[in-house]
Formats: C-alpha cells, structure tokens, sequence
C-alpha cells in the first residue's frame, strides 16, 4: 500500500501533465467547495468530431469528482448544471465523452449514436455520450 502523500504527488504528476497537453477551458473547470474546502470538480478541454472535409469543435468533460463523504448530496449535479449552464451561455455548440450511461441522461445527455456519431474506429458504446448545446449542431456531423 502507498503512503497518501505519493499518492497525491502520482495523482499531482497526472493533472500537471493533463493540463499542459490538453486544449483544457478554464471557464467551463469547476470547483465545488464546503466551508473553504475543495469538495468536488469537474474539468472540461476542446475537442472535435471529425467526418470527410469537416471538422467540427466540440466540448470534452472529465473527470467529474467528488469526495466520497459529499458524494449523493447533489455536489456532482451542481458542478455538471453549472458548467453546462456556462458551456451553452459561452455559445458551444455540443459535449462528447464517455461516461456513466445509467447517471448522465439525467442532464440530456444521449447515446452518441442517436446523432449518428461513433468513435475514431467507427465503434459505440452506450457509455459515448453526447449533448447538443445548440439544437441541431450535430447534424454535419452524421456518420463521423
């Protein structure tokens, strides 16, 4: 078993080397605190969809946690609300991830299939999930 503290540097080390090679967007990465303690987060970076000639941006969310001792008190729905709140003001047309497919419908989010969008190797899974911010933004994305 690891001592929590290099726990925390490996998990240090990952964040640090998310951020400096992902397209990360500061607006849309929450934090939820309780009593000035950091309880939750949610991180969310630039994407594509990309099909023939078109590429088309989209947004990527994740990871989305919470403190187990906050988990089921509604701090994960605030921080998804919130930055979805925020991701359609910003003017982003939609948000593909992967994610839980029993938990996320809730929000709006569907099958990435039910817009006719597979991953790179042209595989789906119920757990690719999609979320049109702006109705209809999908479309030219059929098929990719």
């Amino acid at each position: 078993m690891r001592e929590p503290g290099f726990v925390l540097f490996i998990l240090f080390a990952a964040l640090k080397f998310f951020w400096k090679n992902r397209q990360r967007i500061l607006s849309l990465s929450l934090v939820a605190e309780v009593e000035q303690q950091v309880v939750g987060h949610i991180i969310c970076s630039k994407a594509v969809v990309r099909k023939e000639e078109i590429t088309l941006p989209v947004l990527n969310f994740g990871p989305l946690s919470v403190l187990p001792e906050y988990q089921r008190k509604g701090v994960g729905k605030a921080l998804i609300n919130g930055m979805l709140e925020k991701a359609k003001a910003e003017g982003h047309g939609a948000i593909l991830f992967f994610g839980r497919p029993e938990y996320y419908p809730q929000f709006g989010f569907k099958e990435a299939s039910v817009y006719g969008i597979s991953d790179c190797e042209g595989y789906n899974f119920s757990a690719f999930m999609a979320m049109e911010l702006i109705p209809g933004y999908l479309l030219p994305a059929k098929g990719g």
